[in-house]
């Protein structure tokens, strides 16, 4: 009974990487970014049952909101809407190469459909009332295939990437994505799995020098101890590297080094890497967002925003490790922007209606001031302790240098009104054998 079940499973396995080289070979040879995705309609039905797209595809009529719009294109339009679902009912393919005169082309497939003709005829009817009127986009279509993009210069391009380049080293999915730009290359897989949805991203360096960038930064680091203490309830990210120097270094900026956009970050009018000679390289991040307010927003009614957050409820809170002063921080804000107003109040500056100060060898950046905060923190919990973390981390495992939850079931349950266990996880681990950055993403 094992070995008939380790056939049928190999069987199965065979027949969806047919499916997946399939449309590779519509795609051109030499693209430098590819995504294709294997048997769209049943694979979404799968992806439907994780707790989190469920609530928010089903529970919260976003998917009847969307086929309803559909719907009413297609019949102010005079079309069946079947004519235009039929273009997700099998596989899709996606791909970015560069023409002889050295421009970025594009082209999406999809099928094998029947009859693509007929989609060819409906969606030349709605594309157009989707896209801005100066945007321009060609369609054809054979007897199995239908073809979006640039179709001229597809058309002399060579056909077959070798999608062996992406499935190398990657856990087999329904769906893979592959991009060589630059000094590296970021391939993954997506797949379901028991009521989760999982996704695995690598990036590889090509150079020697950026494996030896990637070996001195991510060697030996680990998130484990930033996340003992308290986080607020919504989202909590830690980064731990050995240094932070790299942030100014593009080369290695543009690799997907770490999952947290940590150049977006905001001191002031700095950004974090403009501080990095004096950061140890720790840093987390924490959100949070009040479910009342959503749910009086939902309801119409009025919620408790107010003028120091930009959104219902929202708050937010930086903490990184840093052996400079508040000073000197003071004194490069007024550098960078002699005309912002800088405020300085109890030990703290207050930037734009961003709280600023030091504690404890942390420096702070938050929506709040340092009381509130405090007070936000204590009473914030401790990630490692949450069931819904444990079990997403069961798929992801302990080791990485980088970690970003969201428990989305914190927001779910508030506005249900009954307990849902649902999450994201995001856990990024350096892997030495191969140089780079191994990435897992998991919904639940």
């Amino acid at each position: 009974m094992k070995r008939f079940t380790v056939f049928v499973l190999l069987i199965i396995g065979s027949l969806t990487l047919a499916s997946v080289y399939s449309m590779a070979d519509k795609l051109p040879a030499k693209s430098h970014s590819i995504l294709v995705v294997e048997n769209l309609k049943e694979n979404y039905g799968v992806t439907k049952q994780t707790v989190l797209m469920d609530m928010v595809l089903n529970q919260l009529a976003i998917e009847q909101l969307i086929a309803q719009y559909v719907e009413m294109l297609a019949y102010n339009n005079g079309l069946d809407p079947k004519d235009i679902y039929k273009a997700f009912d099998r596989d899709f393919g996606l791909a970015v190469w560069v023409d002889s005169e050295g421009d970025d082309r594009f082209v999406a497939v999809f099928g094998p459909i029947d009859n693509p003709k007929t989609l060819k005829s409906a969606i030349e009817k709605v594309l157009p009332q989707l896209l801005p009127s100066d945007f321009n986009l060609n369609i054809a279509a054979d007897q199995d295939y239908l073809y979006i993009g640039d179709l001229e210069p597809y058309s002399l391009a060579e056909k077959g990437f070798d999608l062996d380049l992406v499935i190398a080293e990657l856990s087999p999915g329904f769906g893979y994505f592959y991009s060589a730009t630059g000094d590296s290359i970021q391939k993954g897989s997506i797949w379901n799995g028991e009521e989760v949805l999982i996704a695995e991203v690598l990036s590889i360096p090509q150079s020697e020098e950026s494996r030896e960038k990637f070996f001195e930064i991510l060697s030996g680091a680990s998130i484990s101890e930033l996340e003992v203490g308290r986080h607020l309830p919504l989202v909590s990210g830690s980064v731990k590297i050995n240094n932070f120097s790299f942030l100014s270094d593009l080369d290695v900026e543009q690799m997907g080094l770490i999952p947290l956009d940590l150049e977006a970050l905001r001191i002031g009018n700095l950004s974090i890497s403009e501080l990095s000679e004096d950061m140890n390289g720790e840093i987390m991040i924490d959100a949070n967002i009040s479910v009342d307010d959503i749910f009086a927003s939902l309801m119409g009614t009025g919620g408790t925003t107010t003028e120091s957050t930009d959104s219902v409820g929202y708050s937010y809170v930086v903490r990184a490790s840093y052996k400079g002063t508040l000073d000197r921080i003071k004194f490069m804000i007024e550098e960078a922007e002699p005309n912002l107003k800088v405020l300085v109040s109890n030990d703290s500056l207050l930037v734009e209606g961003q709280y600023i100060w030091i504690q404890n060898g942390w420096l702070f950046v938050s929506s709040k001031n340092q009381t509130q905060t405090t007070e936000a923190l204590n009473n914030g919990v401790i990630v490692s302790e949450l069931a819904t973390y444990s079990k997403l981390l069961d798929f992801t495992g302990v080791e990485g240098f980088a970690r970003l939850f969201v428990d989305s079931g914190y927001i779910l349950t508030g506005l249900m009104g009954l307990e849902i266990e649902s999450g994201v996880l995001l856990n990024s681990q350096y892997l030495e054998e191969m140089g780079g950055v191994r990435s897992l993403i998991v919904i639940m």
